[in-house]
């Protein structure tokens, strides 16, 4: 029954062997039964967390390679299939009540989920719901002492009325117990408000005599390298407010920060050591780039952080969602991003939405380009790319001379990353590294990641003598870790250089102050970062951000792809694509399927 889905490339092995294995268990269940089993467990595969079955063939038909929509295959009629699923024993239906034991799936409010995803989503929205509303009753009796108005004014100053008290707001949001929400995008004083928020943490619980114990989390290690740097810097130009000393100032910088994985702990299999029984011991757990946390995560997060601790989520809900099943930072924020006042909902007066640009001027070209990539507004992109704005190029990819210009910008880039490597100056290649990138929608083909990182390794070959790109560690090569590994403590997403210590070769990752230095054999899963794709460069800045489309007609294309690597660049972006491609990404949003959304705001 599977085989026209698997020969047309929607089905995998994966998903087979799950559909046999329950059709063995389940004499009986029939076609359409196991059909809907099959979509639900492929459709996290395409980040959804559930699946409308009268639009599956919409969301988990499209293969990477295919234009369209696999629309000739046999899939039942949807009122029937509806039926069918609705009246299997192998699915669960909560609106009926409690169903023991647990089903494989799960159909609430039109929606078809595999059971474990059905349980991700509930116990995200309990607990969000839950913390918020601890948030409420504690809000009241934490003010009456006045403490967290004296370490407000302190590390803010006074109130002026205007909406740089939104991030005064969002501080004091976030230091009731429970959970807090501040979204924004590039530039509008996240991090500002996340260090004033430490340093008031920190006076409130002076005058209690204790120490505050806080990490700083983010999906990717270089997320978390970048957030930790990012903070260090805003708290030292607090050093003497309101009382807070030297020490203190020290202290808060010290603060852990990590990937999210790593604070949870390592455990057996695919699970985290931490979790409701043995919690997470922080006093205050605050979340970087949430845009990028699955749904998974998010759950076995809130179950392992204290209930009395403070839980603070940060991030752009118009950047891309991770690349697991989820939408959770655009679920969370729902409609509090788009209307002020924010309307009902169990976390509306949890929500603090800063919308002031202070990256950029108030003409910035790349702040005008991102602001019209996220209304989606074609033409007005189109226009601000005319090459009359300073800050924004764009060269289409038929236009051989520019491309080739553009090229020899990011090979120019290398060649400073390897002959700072070779004079030994750790700091200057790695500020080498991150002053111009290249960010690939794609891996493979025509102005993918592949295609530029190859021309740029070979052109810096050219360029260096000695460097020979055959072997694959040499002084000089920027490297991008793709895969956790907790025993050498070092995490998807960090960054380093290779380098040459006393003789030996050694990869030099960045992190905070100084890099730490670890022999090449004990970086398994590492590639070339002369170029990275979009995804892997999310809670990345660069001065100058070269982003590379693929032609039109590629899945990948859509509107957060294009604007989050717009939104990597600080001081100059180039877009190298052809119009039909940067249009059609520009008029095609993310669509995933969730009900998280609807569980918090109704």
């Amino acid at each position: 029954m599977l085989a026209p889905f698997v020969d047309a490339g929607v089905f995998g092995a994966f998903e087979v062997q799950l559909a046999s294995t329950i059709a063995r268990l389940q004499p009986g269940a029939g076609d359409d039964v196991i059909l809907a089993l099959t979509v639900a467990a492929r459709a996290p595969g395409f980040g959804h967390v559930c699946v409308d079955l009268d639009s599956a063939v919409h969301q988990i038909s499209l293969s990477d390679d295919a234009d369209e929509p696999a629309v000739s295959l046999p899939w039942p009629s949807a009122e029937g299939w509806t039926r069918a699923v609705a009246a299997s024993p192998l699915v669960m239906q909560p609106a009926l009540g409690p169903t023991v034991p647990a089903r494989p799936l799960v159909w609430d409010e039109g929606h078809l989920y595999l059971q474990r995803y059905w349980h991700y989503e509930v116990s995200v929205a309990r607990a969000l719901a839950d913390r918020a509303e601890q948030s409420r009753i504690s809000h009241g009796q934490a003010n009456a002492t006045g403490d967290i108005d004296r370490a407000l004014a302190a590390v803010f100053g006074e109130a002026r009325g205007d909406e740089d008290d939104l991030q005064r707001e969002a501080a004091r949001r976030s230091l009731a117990p429970g959970v807090s929400i501040i979204a924004g995008g590039p530039g509008t004083g996240k991090t500002h408000t996340i260090a004033r928020l430490l340093a008031a943490a920190h006076l409130v619980r002076a005058e209690d005599g204790r120490d505050l114990k806080v990490a700083l989390v983010a999906p990717t290690g270089k997320a978390a390298a970048r957030m930790r740097q990012a903070v260090q810097q805003e708290l030292s130009a607090l050093q003497g407010a309101g009382g807070l000393a030297g020490q203190a100032v020290h202290a808060l910088a010290q603060a852990e920060a990590s990937t999210v994985h790593r604070l949870l702990g390592w455990g057996e299999g695919t699970h985290f050591r931490h979790n409701r029984s043995d919690p997470i011991r922080h006093d205050m757990v605050i979340v970087d780039e949430t845009s990028m946390v699955s749904l998974p995560l998010m759950a076995k997060l809130l179950d392992a952080v204290r209930p009395q601790a403070r839980l603070v989520l940060v991030g752009d809900p118009y950047q891309l969602a991770s690349v697991e099943a989820g939408t959770v930072m655009g679920d969370v924020v729902g409609p509090a991003v788009e209307n002020d006042p924010c309307p009902p909902g169990v976390l509306a007066d949890r929500i603090t939405v800063l919308r002031r640009m202070r990256r950029f001027s108030e003409d910035s070209a790349i702040a005008a380009l991102a602001e019209a990539i996220r209304r989606g507004d074609a033409d007005a992109a189109v226009a601000l790319l005319d090459g009359t704005r300073r800050g924004v190029t764009w060269m289409r990819n038929d236009d051989v001379p520019g491309v080739a210009a553009v090229r020899a910008l990011a090979i120019a880039a290398g060649i400073e990353v390897v002959r700072a490597a070779l004079e030994g100056d750790t700091r200057g290649a790695l500020d080498a590294a991150n002053r111009t990138k290249v960010l690939a929608a794609t891996r493979r083909g025509p102005f993918g990641l592949y295609e530029w990182s190859d021309r740029i390794e070979h052109a810096v070959a050219e360029a260096v003598p000695g460097l020979n790109p055959s072997r694959r560690w040499y002084v000089g090569k920027p490297v991008i870790v793709t895969g956790n590994d907790p025993l050498n403590h070092v995490f998807n997403g960090d960054v380093g250089v290779v380098m040459d210590r006393a003789g030996s070769m050694t990869v030099d990752l960045a992190g905070g102050d100084e890099a730490r230095s670890l022999p090449p054999a004990r970086l398994d899963r590492a590639e070339a970062w002369w170029a990275m794709t979009i995804h892997k460069s999310q809670g990345s800045e660069f001065s100058h951000a070269i982003v590379s489309l693929p032609e039109v007609g590629s899945p990948i294309l859509t509107r957060e792809l294009l604007y989050t690597a717009v939104t990597r660049a600080s001081e100059r972006v180039t877009i190298v694509s052809s119009e039909d491609a940067l249009r059609s990404a520009i008029g095609r949003p993310i669509a995933r399927a969730s009900g998280l959304r609807g569980r918090l705001w109704g």
